[in-house]
């Protein structure tokens, strides 16, 4: 990823509320693994979550900035069918997620909220 991509600067914008996010995520399933008797799953699960939330993100972001550069009818075909790929991607590795003992699903599904949230507490601060 070059530095002049908007998807580049758009991550950038975000990476300080999306890490902020992590580490109370992160936090908090650490007290819930404490708390469950070291329940191993949830701090495992969401670190699963917000690798496949980021790579998520990012992806999203390429696609859009490919999807611009073609004429409206194919950047349309061509989002569509990316979206499509993509939530079969995500779908595909939360239940590979979910077969395995090791990670807690409800875990990794939660940091999938994540970039929204984000992008709301974004807009919140350049409000004020």
């Amino acid at each position: 990823m070059k530095k002049n991509e908007p998807v580049y600067a758009e991550m950038i914008s975000l990476a300080p509320y999306f890490l902020i996010l992590s580490g109370i995520y992160i936090a908090v399933a650490l007290v819930i693994f404490f708390a469950a008797g070291f329940a191993y799953s949830v701090p495992i699960g969401a670190i699963y979550g917000i690798i496949l939330t980021a790579a998520n993100f990012w992806a999203l972001g390429k696609t859009a900035q490919n999807s611009v550069q073609k004429s409206e009818k194919k950047a349309n075909t061509y989002m569509s069918r990316m979206y499509a790929f993509r939530y079969l991607g995500l779908f595909l590795l939360l239940t590979i997620g979910a077969a395995a003992p090791f990670i807690n699903l409800v875990a990794s599904v939660i940091p999938l909220f994540f970039p929204r949230i984000a992008i709301m507490l974004r807009e919140i601060k350049k409000d004020k």
